[in-house]
């Protein structure tokens, strides 16, 4: 009986993520992310290309593990070796390569990835073995492009990645063939966003590459006390810390980093969405919008039982824009990359992609006037 429950559970989930999609509408920014993001919504208009038509070659750096977490440097040599094949057989680029190395054609624009690993579960490979789910292995990672030549940053995402079971449960290590899979669809998503004018550089979005500060606080967040969650995290922001990332501990429960940006009175607010049927997160994300929320970059996740969610912020002083939203989910990489392009050619740009029971879901958010 339990075996079958959680088969239910897991086609239950697949089930909700299919009911997606399209337009909803409007919602907000804050004000220290503004001008990268908003920067981001000017180059949709104005820039012509984008970065998969200005980077062919791409360098692998060795990935960081935050300070607590367990994942030996046979892992990190693993993950390097991985994310290597996996984009010298992609598509994308003409050459993947390894720090030190040249590309063939030296005037070639080189983008670099690198990252930090903040959580690792390595589950249970007996588990796995019985199959339905059980003793999945789940990984996260804060990730970092940047064009080698100008160190400027282009790209900031959370990848996360589950390891399900291979060969009698499969060993643990390969948790890092499935973080390199993901960490390559992820920027697949992101190659079709335009090359920027400026880039996503301000000092708070970069901080969740870094590790955290003792003064950092961490809020719980468990299905099923979401409500309570929401609750701590504006008490925290009360005090002056400002929400830096979410971070999934599987699919029952996740931390959201907080760091001190703000000085009271003039505080950030916040709000926790969790929807059953993923495509209405767009819905309360655009509806929020007109209290002047936006959604905060990299918070969108998922909780057991097809709940998805994601952290809408809203700042100390509001800015004349607000947001709407659209989200899409398809089986096909494809097709999500149709999804942005096509939403892009209507100034939407990419907010945040996740990957669930085989589907490539993404959020993207388009700046209005409050009249729209």
């Amino acid at each position: 009986m339990y075996r079958a429950n959680q088969l239910t559970l897991a086609v239950a989930a697949v089930i909700a993520f299919l009911f997606v999609t399209r337009p909803v509408g409007p919602i907000r920014t804050s004000a220290t992310d503004q001008t990268a993001r908003a920067v981001s919504q000017q180059a949709n208009n104005n820039t012509v290309g984008g970065l998969k038509d200005h980077y062919k070659v791409i360098e692998i750096e060795k990935f960081e593990v935050q300070e607590g977490v367990s994942f030996s440097d046979d892992y990190i040599q693993r993950l390097q070796d991985e994310t290597l094949k996996e984009f010298q057989k992609s598509g994308e680029f003409k050459q993947a390569l390894l720090p030190g190395q040249s590309p063939e054609d030296a005037t070639s624009a080189v983008l670099r990835v690198t990252g930090i690993i903040t959580y690792f579960d390595p589950g249970s490979r007996g588990e796995r073995y019985i199959g339905f789910g059980l003793g999945s292995g789940n990984i996260v990672a804060n990730i970092l492009f940047r064009d080698v030549a100008t160190n400027q940053p282009l790209i900031l995402e959370q990848v996360c990645a589950t390891f399900a079971g291979g060969a009698f449960g499969g060993a643990s290590e390969g948790i890092t063939r499935e973080l390199a899979r993901r960490l390559r669809t992820a920027l697949e998503l992101h190659l079709e966003k335009p090359l920027p004018l400026v880039s996503e550089s301000d000092s708070l979005s970069l901080e969740f590459l870094r590790h955290p500060a003792a003064d950092d606080k961490f809020v719980s967040i468990t299905k099923g006390a979401f409500e309570e969650a929401q609750t701590n995290l504006n008490q925290q922001a009360v005090l002056g810390y400002r929400v830096v990332v979410l971070t999934p501990h599987g699919t029952k429960s996740a931390d959201v980093r907080m760091m001190q940006a703000a000085t009271p009175p003039e505080v950030y607010q916040y709000r926790i969405f969790h929807v059953q049927n993923i495509s209405n997160l767009a819905k309360d994300l655009t509806k929020a919008g007109l209290e002047g929320y936006r959604y905060r970059p990299r918070t969108l996740g998922q909780f057991g039982g097809a709940v998805g969610v994601a952290i809408a912020e809203k700042p100390p002083v509001l800015p004349a824009e607000r947001y709407t939203y659209r989200l899409h989910a398809a089986m096909q990489i494809s097709n999500a990359k149709k999804d942005i392009v096509k939403d892009q050619r209507e100034s939407f740009s990419l907010a945040g992609t996740m990957e669930f029971g085989g589907m490539h879901v993404v959020l993207l958010e388009k700046a209005v006037t409050k009249s729209e």
